[in-house]
């Protein structure tokens, strides 16, 4: 065969190849349209599903593969110091899992997951649907049963949006510990646990959940549609979490929020309908922190086009939290800018709090090792499109920076960061008193009253934090009244 011959007929081969990618990617298009309920037309769905590819980083060798976060770029665990648990009483830890991958070869869903971890928040028992309640005391260990309460949305849930899972460690260990394997007993035994914790009182799942007739029972949905995606999540998902301090007012307007969306199903004539683009799992875990001024809510059920313009995709909501809580965009800097953000704005006011502050961090979790179940290479994507080309680079970079993932040096860097903008605004704040007739004269006091709070419990925290690693056997420290 001639030189030419070869390189026509391996021309046209790599033709049909891509014929045949085409034609399968319209193929999975129709079955997502199908799937996840109708978004009106197959080119709507032949869009997403090109961001899908995108997103899970299909093709290795081709464009789409500079977009995938590689394990090199990040270290695969970071988790914040135990001393951490006596400094800072409630928290939310909001969270992105990957996809699942099992050693048959089976996967999950390409989109991962987002869930919240709420210490200080914690499964009413006594609720006859999933309700949160404050725990009865602050916890400073995370094996404590009263530490909190993970949420979660699942796509099957009929009668409610989400359950509670009590405890640190059912959550996100599935109840191993550190080196022990996960077996298939042990999954099993998982299962009954959380059945037996009540996660699933009062939930109902939808019709479409049902495959097989033989296999309805709550155990049944437990062990194929919702372990590693509502609890054990380390069993088959790699975990970033963005870690944020809240104060006692914010924990409760979180909690009022969620309870309040699962009452409005589990009493209601409505039932709820999981939407891959207009209700999922980030709309739930997004606006309960809008709830709290932490930013501004995602609309469910609008125009689909205006969905596919403001993706909700886990992935997305981790980082978004992450530069928010650890950078900021010039807010806690400039109170004038502050005043223009509504959500910080109200949460200054409403609160005398800010979701950009110490204490915030980020923390990565690998899949368990070792795994007779689940794959445990490293996987995260986030979504590249031209309205969010720049995910990438910030996931690279809240990973990669000491000062979110270190606790002393986080709170070193915030207490330089407080006594700059005090010193910067100094004149600022001292010509204030006299001006009259601008909308900044009280924000500012405000404001300025604020930093210095904040720059009084850095220095009270750092003075802790060296006490404890001094003393690690003394009796925990534990700062009662949050700011």
């Amino acid at each position: 065969m001639s030189a030419a011959h070869a390189s026509e007929s391996s021309a046209e081969e790599r033709g049909v190849s891509k014929r045949k990618e085409r034609e399968r990617m319209m193929d999975r298009a129709i079955q997502l349209r199908r799937r996840y309920g109708g978004y009106g037309a197959v080119a709507l769905m032949a869009l997403l599903f090109g961001c899908v590819t995108v997103l899970t980083g299909c093709d290795d060798d081709g464009l789409f593969s500079r977009f995938r976060l590689k394990p090199e770029e990040v270290v695969l665990e970071r988790t914040p110091d135990q001393n951490y648990e006596k400094l800072f009483p409630y928290y939310v830890d909001l969270c992105t899992v990957s996809q699942t991958a099992e050693v048959d070869g089976s996967r999950g869903n390409p989109f991962g997951h987002a869930a919240l971890y709420i210490k200080g928040a914690c499964k009413d028992e006594d609720a006859p649907f999933p309700q949160l309640r404050r725990c009865r005391r602050i916890a400073t260990d995370t094996h404590d049963p009263e530490h909190g309460a993970g949420v979660s949305v699942n796509r099957w849930f009929r009668s409610v949006n989400w359950v509670a899972v009590p405890g640190y460690d059912l959550f996100f260990e599935g109840n191993l510990k550190p080196g022990e394997r996960l077996t298939q007993a042990k999954v099993d035994a998982t299962v009954r646990d959380a059945v037996d914790k009540g996660v699933f009182k009062g939930v109902e799942v939808s019709d479409r959940w049902v495959r097989n007739p033989e296999q309805t029972s709550i155990y049944d949905f437990a062990a194929n549609s919702s372990i590693t995606t509502d609890f054990a999540l380390r069993y088959a998902r790699n975990v970033f979490c963005t870690r944020v301090p809240v104060p006692e007012p914010v924990l409760d307007e979180v909690i009022a929020f969620l309870n309040d969306k699962n009452t409005e199903y589990a009493t209601g004539k409505a039932d709820y309908h999981w939407n891959l683009i207009s209700d999922n799992c980030v709309h739930t875990v997004r606006n309960a922190l809008a709830a709290a001024n932490f930013w501004s809510p995602y609309s469910v059920r609008r125009v689909k086009l205006l969905h596919l313009l403001q993706l909700a995709v886990p992935a997305h909501e981790f980082v978004n939290l992450a530069v928010l809580a650890t950078e900021g965009d010039g807010e806690l800097d400039d109170y004038r800018q502050l005043y223009r953000d509504d959500p910080m704005r109200d949460a200054l006011n409403d609160f005398k709090w800010l979701p950009t502050r110490h204490g915030a961090l980020v923390k990565t979790l690998p899949v368990h090792e070792p795994n007779d179940i689940f794959r445990t290479e490293f996987r995260l994507f986030t979504l590249q499109s031209p309205l969010s080309m720049g995910k990438r680079a910030d996931t690279v970079r809240v990973l990669s920076e000491k000062r979110n993932v270190d606790l002393e040096t986080n709170l070193q860097y915030f207490l330089d960061r407080y006594n700059a903008i005090l010193a910067t605004h100094k004149e600022e704040f001292d010509s204030m008193a006299t001006v009259r007739g601008t909308p900044f004269r009280r924000f500012s006091r405000v404001y300025r009253d604020y930093i210095v709070e904040q720059r009084d419990d850095v220095e009270a925290k750092l003075a802790q934090l060296a006490a404890l690693k001094q003393a690690p056997a003394a009796e925990p420290v534990v700062d009662a009244q949050p700011r």
